[in-house]
């Protein structure tokens, strides 16, 4: 396993990452359009140097201050929403790309991923960054120090690329390798909603407190497709009884269930850069959650070709509703 991860300097090589970054923006953003943070500042240093985001031998064991974890969260709040200015801008209007697992990926994801780590390895260094789009021949990297930051740059690609609004930057933290703060982007309603254990939750500046219902005629479960042929039957069932949603981006979809904002959230084919911001929220809020087959936490390594997980979010009393009649290998990875 390694143990170190890529540095922006590694990224710029030859102008690629999963491709050639220059050229996709030159295509994808429109010419004279400003790249975010392209200049020294994005650098972490006056000279403009590239900030490295590798683990660094040398560093701090453990850090688990509370002022520690503090600085972590004003920060990741900063980086967040330093990038949304851009992601606006170019919303609807990047070109994309499809990767070899099928997903879309345009210039503003990359932008975004390569930015918000800057960023935030200025500071801390020493921590681990994982992002959705790192490239897939580094292989397992190891989350070998207190601190990670796990990173979908844009959840709901094909919806931004397609100018449908409902998608987000989301960003979590790790503490040995479990999730202690949470920041999901909702770019359609334009506030970050943030939170984790002990540190309440918010949507902006507003304080939530969430409230699960009871299963009834109006319960909305969140359910993201497509699905295996397996999973026809309990779809079916759970169509019959509740209103389904399908948003097309994980995150928003456990940031609500998180927040009571829809009464369940189900999702089967989910990775770990999609779900950690929501995991830090729903343990604040008491939201039930449930893994099927394997739970990621806590993150020993991170790999962007690793399986995807399953999952139920939400209201207690819903989720053991949702969870009825699901198939026995549920957790079971399938092609779809």
């Amino acid at each position: 396993m390694k143990n170190h991860l890529g540095t922006v300097q590694d990224l710029r090589k030859n102008g690629k990452w999963d491709y050639d970054y220059e050229q996709d923006y030159d295509y994808g953003l429109g010419e004279g359009v400003p790249l975010l943070n392209s200049g020294p500042a994005a650098s972490g240093n006056a000279g403009g140097a590239a900030v490295d985001l590798r683990v660094r031998a040398g560093m701090p064991g453990r850090v688990s201050s509370a002022t520690s974890l503090q600085a972590r969260i004003e920060a990741g709040r900063s980086a967040v929403m330093d990038r949304c200015a851009f992601l606006h801008l170019h919303f609807g209007r990047s070109e994309s790309r499809w990767k070899e697992d099928g997903s879309r990926v345009t210039p503003a994801d990359l932008a975004v991923s390569r930015d918000l780590f800057s960023a935030l390895a200025a500071r801390f260094s020493g921590d681990c960054f994982f992002s959705e789009e790192m490239p897939p021949e580094q292989g397992e990297l190891a989350a070998d120090r207190p601190f990670s930051w796990v990173l979908d740059p844009i959840d709901g690609t094909n919806n931004y690329a397609l100018g449908i609004p409902m998608c987000a930057i989301a960003l979590g933290l790790l503490h040995e390798g479990e999730p202690v703060y949470g920041w999901v982007y909702d770019f359609g309603q334009r506030v970050l909603l943030h939170g984790g254990p002990g540190r309440g939750l918010w949507a902006g500046q507003e304080r939530i407190r969430p409230e699960f219902r009871a299963p009834g005629r109006q319960t909305v479960v969140a359910v993201h497709t497509p699905l295996g042929q397996r999973f026809a039957p309990w779809a079916t069932g759970v169509m019959e009884r509740f209103k389904l949603r399908s948003f097309g981006s994980g995150a928003l979809h456990l940031a609500y269930a998180a927040l009571g904002r829809v009464d369940a959230a189900a999702d089967f084919t989910i990775k770990v850069w999609d779900i950690t911001a929501g995991v830090a929220l729903c343990r604040e809020s008491g939201a039930h959650l449930e893994f099927f087959g394997v739970n990621p936490f806590p993150v020993r390594a991170f790999d962007v070709r690793m399986r995807p997980l399953a999952y139920v979010a939400g209201s207690p009393e819903v989720c053991r509703e949702v969870v009825k009649n699901l198939p026995p290998d549920a957790g079971r990875f399938s092609p779809v």
